[in-house]
C-alpha cells in the first residue's frame, strides 16, 4: 500500500518547518502512528546537522536527508527525487520538508503571515492547511479552495488534520468493503492499525484484483487463491509466455 506523503513547505528558510513539522511528528508517534522523516537539504549533507538530530529527537523511525549532492541514509549516487527518496522509506506516514514543487502527497504551508502564505499557495497548486505566525480569520483562500489556518499555537489541530487525511487515504487504498478478511470491522480500522504498523496489507486488494466495468469488486482470499493458480497454471503451459512475468492482464468483452 501507498504511504501517505504530508509536505511542509514555506517560502524561505527562518520560517520554522521545522519546528512545526517535527512537533508534528511528535505528536503523531505518541498517538501510536509509524512515521517516517524526508528533509530536503538545499546547502548539502552534513551527519552533525542539528535540523536532523531535531527529527530524530521526535521519535521519527527513518529520517532521510536529501540534496543535489548526496542523501543520507548516505549514497554516492543519488536522485534528488522524492518519488525515489520514498521508495527507501517504509512507514505508512512520511513528513517531508520542501520539495514543494512535487506534486506528490499534500502540502502544509508554513508562513510569517495569511498573506505570504495565499502567495506560496500560487506556486505548490492547493494545500490541506496553513500554519502562520500572526493568524486571522479562521481560513484562508488559496488558489481554488478555501484551506484551514492554524497558529503555531495550533499543532494540536493541525495534527489531527494530518491524521484524518492519512487514514482517509488508507482507506481510499482498500475496497471500502468493511469485509473482515483482514481481521479488522472496517477498512477505517484496518487503515488505522496499518498507520500503526500492525499489519502490513489487504487481504482483498493484494495480489489479485478483478475489475468488472471499470469498479473494483472485493475477493476473499480463498477465492484469490484459487483464480491465481489457475490462470497461472494455464499460462505455464503456453508458448513463447516470459517466466520472470510479474503482471498478468485478462481482458473478457461481452
Amino acid at each position: 500500500m501507498e504511504p501517505y506523503v504530508v509536505k511542509f513547505v514555506s517560502a524561505g528558510r527562518g520560517r520554522g518547518k521545522t519546528s512545526i513539522a517535527s512537533q508534528a511528528v511528535a505528536k503523531l508517534k505518541l498517538k501510536g502512528y509509524v512515521v517516517g522523516v524526508v528533509k530536503h537539504a538545499h546547502g548539502g549533507i552534513d551527519v552533525a546537522d542539528k535540523d536532523s538530530s531535531i527529527y530524530r529527537d521526535s521519535g521519527a523511525d527513518i529520517v532521510v536527508l536529501s540534496s543535489e549532492s548526496g542523501g543520507a541514509i548516505y549514497m554516492s549516487k543519488w536522485v534528488n527525487d522524492l518519488k525515489h527518496i520514498l521508495s527507501y522509506v517504509n512507514t505508512p506516514i512520511v513528513i517531508v520538508e520542501g520539495f514543494k514543487s512535487s506534486n506528490i502527497g499534500d502540502t502544509v504551508i508554513v508562513a510569517e503571515s495569511v498573506k505570504e502564505a495565499e502567495e506560496l499557495c500560487k506556486s505548490v497548486g492547493s494545500a490541506i492547511g496553513a500554519i502562520v505566525k500572526e493568524k486571522s480569520g479562521e481560513s484562508f483562500e488559496e488558489c481554488k479552495q478555501v484551506a484551514p489556518l492554524f497558529s503555531f499555537s495550533d499543532v494540536e489541530k493541525l495534527v489531527d488534520l494530518i491524521e484524518r487525511k492519512a487514514l482517509e487515504f488508507i482507506e481510499s487504498q482498500t475496497p471500502k468493503a468493511n469485509c473482515g478478511y483482514c481481521g479488522y470491522e472496517t477498512c477505517r480500522a484496518f487503515a488505522r492499525a496499518f498507520a500503526m504498523g500492525k499489519t502490513s496489507w489487504c487481504p482483498v486488494t493484494s495480489g489479485v484484483r478483478l475489475v468488472v466495468n471499470g469498479k473494483n469488486i472485493p475477493l476473499n482470499p480463498f477465492v484469490k487463491r484459487i483464480l491465481r493458480s489457475t490462470i497461472e497454471g494455464f499460462i505455464s503451459s503456453l508458448k513463447g509466455v516470459d517466466e520472470s512475468r510479474k503482471k498478468i492482464f485478462i481482458e473478457i468483452e461481452s
